[in-house]
């Protein structure tokens, strides 16, 4: 690493070169000296690679229970209670894949007129976080955890009861499995950015990703089998149970992840300025979350401690650390409403559903696809289809993790150590070219009646580009 130099007044200032846009952060330093330099290299670094990456955000110089401070061992016990959350509740949409006929007969119902179950999931899942989100963000991220996935579990046992009785009450029971399991979509990718720095997120979203889209493919799988070989009624028992489970390793290793108190800042300066300020605690605590700051404070590294007490392993079992009342409740439920009316977020939303979309309707719809002739598939038989998706969507994972990262990263070392939100959009560019081509291979070969393998390949491949997006 360059050397450094803790010589700096806080009067220092420096002129800002431009306004950042949101999202842009300074993560690599650069060989050379001059006064900017020197204070990047003070800033704390990862303690991996080459030393020129810079930790963003800068975990708290003080304060043990930062998120950022605790152990690899801590955070990837946090990371796969998240993915096996994200992973039982992505089973619980599609695992009817296997047994539409079976329930369509038993209710005396169409095809058709079964699917509606899926809809209703899928509708209350995606009006859900309304709800839950906002009490993530005002009350903690465990709190939600634990309370919908509980829910979920019981909404599971009531659908394998109704499962063997009528119609209009499994139905209810699927729309509110839709309301519990909504979560999903956001508390796992807001405990990432809890827990792990901007550089590392990349591939721990993609394994979140593979999480939700490998519930979404293995569950039809399993689930075809055990509601051929016992019934309905077992399948969404062993799901269940599974939560259940979930639940326990949740309540012991899934701690609170969302920090209130004060990190080192990037702070922006009206006139045009830049000012290094050397005293961590000294930053506004009150300050908004959206706010963007641009220069970082560089504090020496020597200057780490632990003035706060560490929290005990019973405190961190509460069921509620505390409450932010910086938050209000009422502008958080209206800022998803509000941020719909910008495009970015609009178009970003749009091809995230439809990313996920395709599985989806794959999953309503593969009894119609495949049971007929010519391919005459049996349940279990139905649910192997999902064995291509699954692969694909591992290799959709390495690409939108592991190679993502590294074009992003190259793209901020030929920046300056800048990084600019823009740079992962290269990736897309193979998510676009794999999901068109998926779809297309899928969709011609199986309305030409081609043999088996032609639809199945081509869903692996719009897999693989869904997984990207």
């Amino acid at each position: 690493m360059a050397n450094t130099n803790t010589n700096f007044q806080p009067t220092d200032t420096i002129q800002l070169p431009y306004v950042a846009a949101p999202g842009t952060e300074i993560l690599m330093d650069e060989e050379g000296n001059g006064t900017l330099k020197n204070r990047l290299h003070e800033l704390q670094h990862a303690k991996t690679g080459d030393g020129h990456i810079i930790l963003v955000p800068q975990p708290s110089l003080t304060d043990p229970n930062d998120p950022l401070r605790w152990s690899v061992f801590k955070k990837w016990a946090v990371l796969l209670n998240g993915i096996a959350y994200a992973f039982n509740s992505a089973i619980t949409g599609p695992m009817m894949a296997g047994g539409m006929i079976q329930l369509a007969e038993h209710f005396r119902v169409s095809l058709a007129y079964m699917s509606y179950a899926n809809g209703a999931t899928l509708v209350c899942q995606g009006m859900g976080n309304i709800f839950w989100m906002p009490l993530a963000i005002k009350y903690g991220r465990r709190p939600v955890y634990l309370a919908s996935n509980i829910l979920m579990g019981v909404a599971c046992v009531w659908l394998a009861i109704c499962a063997e009785k009528t119609y209009t009450p499994f139905i209810i029971g699927r729309a509110f499995l839709g309301l519990f399991e909504a979560p999903i979509e956001a508390i796992v990718p807001s405990t990432v950015t809890d827990i792990f720095y901007l550089h590392e997120r990349g591939e721990k979203i993609s394994l979140y990703g593979l999480g939700v889209l490998g519930g979404n493919e293995i569950g039809p799988l399993i689930s075809a089998y055990i509601i051929q070989t016992l019934s309905v009624r077992w399948a969404f028992f062993v799901v269940a149970i599974a939560i259940f489970i979930n639940q326990i390793t949740l309540i012991f290793t899934m701690p609170e992840t969302k920090y209130t108190k004060p990190r080192p800042q990037v702070l922006t300066i009206e006139d045009n300025t830049r000012k290094w300020v050397p005293t961590l605690e000294q930053n506004d605590i009150s300050k908004p979350e959206s706010e963007h700051f641009e220069d970082s404070t560089a504090v020496p590294k020597h200057t780490v401690s632990n003035s706060v007490p560490e929290q005990s392993y019973l405190n961190s079992l509460k069921f509620c650390s505390g409450t932010d009342h910086s938050v209000s409740l009422l502008k958080t439920f209206l800022r998803p409403i509000i941020l719909m009316a910008y495009p970015t977020v609009l178009w970003s939303s749009l091809i995230y559903g439809a990313s996920l979309g395709w599985n989806v309707i794959l999953g309503a719809t593969v009894a119609q696809l495949f049971a007929p002739p010519p391919y005459n598939f049996a349940s279990g038989a139905q649910g192997l289809i999902f064995i291509s998706p699954f692969i694909g969507s591992l290799v959709g994972t390495y690409l939108c993790g592991r190679l993502g990262d590294h074009i992003a990263n190259h793209f901020t070392r030929n920046n300056h150590g800048i990084r600019e939100p823009e740079m992962r959009l290269p990736t897309c560019i193979i998510a676009v070219v794999l999901v068109f081509s998926g779809a297309l291979v899928s969709g011609l070969t199986y309305h030409a009646k081609t043999h088996w393998a032609g639809p199945i390949v081509g869903f692996g491949i719009l897999s693989a580009g869904a997984q990207m997006a």
